[in-house]
């Protein structure tokens, strides 16, 4: 350990002692090293998504498989083919995992990309595999919306997986266009909604199409977001599109 990490962790030290770190989620302290602002107990009780999983969009599933003993795919993804080649998702919305999206999106949080980070890296490490050597393309919110939330969540996220993930960097290949949230509309209302939503960005154009190309959001529900994004992409010719997303729900 050399001189500056040594100044470091002792200021690191100073600092905890004067202002004791509070959990994010709980305002429990925070009792290690791993994590910044969320406590282990929080930790421990993120609903992480199990091994039963849509092969396509990662929706969670039953214990039942194909009779051909074939990857499980969902009864949305078979009637409906996403424009999409797979999908993931890392934990279900509810409970601490719900705690932190909406902790993200609302409580101008972005300083939680560290620990989102080191969630992934600790917990998730299959989202390395799943995005390593990717262009990851954050979806966008629009100016005003940005603009009062201070920056973008899915950027957020898309930089904590950059700084753990070999080969992947993030480009911003969409655009946004003025409607209203789709926060709290129901599933044919967002459909509506999402049309036409997102245009491609020539400022983040990409050269080669054959890039695997990872949109990233905060959290899936009825799909409708992700769907539009790779649309528009698709149209621009890309055609190795994936997606994550942090939680499912």
């Amino acid at each position: 350990m050399n001189f500056f990490e040594k100044a470091k962790n002792i200021l690191r030290f100073a600092v905890d002692c004067l202002f004791p770190r509070c959990c994010i989620i709980c305002s429990e302290k925070v009792d290690g090293d791993k994590y910044c602002n969320l406590c282990s107990h929080c930790v421990a009780h993120i609903p992480w998504i199990g091994n039963q999983k849509c092969s396509i969009c990662s929706r969670p599933m039953g214990e039942e498989k194909d009779a051909k003993g074939e990857k499980l795919v969902c009864s949305e993804c078979r009637e409906c083919p996403p424009p999409f080649k797979s999908g993931m998702a890392c934990w279900l919305y509810k409970g601490v995992g719900r705690d932190i999206i909406l902790t993200l999106k609302y409580r101008h949080a972005d300083f939680l990309q560290n620990d989102i980070a080191n969630l992934l890296k600790n917990h998730w490490p299959s989202v390395r595999e799943f995005t390593e050597n990717s262009i990851l393309v954050p979806v966008p919110t629009h100016y005003f919306r940005r603009l009062g939330r201070g920056y973008n969540q899915t950027e957020v996220i898309s930089n904590a997986i950059v700084k753990i993930t070999s080969g992947a960097k993030v480009v911003s290949m969409l655009r946004s266009k003025h409607k209203k949230s789709q926060t709290k509309l129901k599933k044919a209302e967002r459909l509506l909604n999402i049309k036409n939503m997102f245009e491609y960005s020539s400022a983040g154009s990409i050269s080669d199409k054959n890039l695997r190309i990872v949109v990233v959001d905060d959290i899936l529900t009825t799909g409708a977001t992700l769907r539009e994004c790779c649309t528009v992409l698709q149209r621009a010719g890309f055609n190795n599109l994936h997606v994550l997303t942090l939680a499912y729900g």
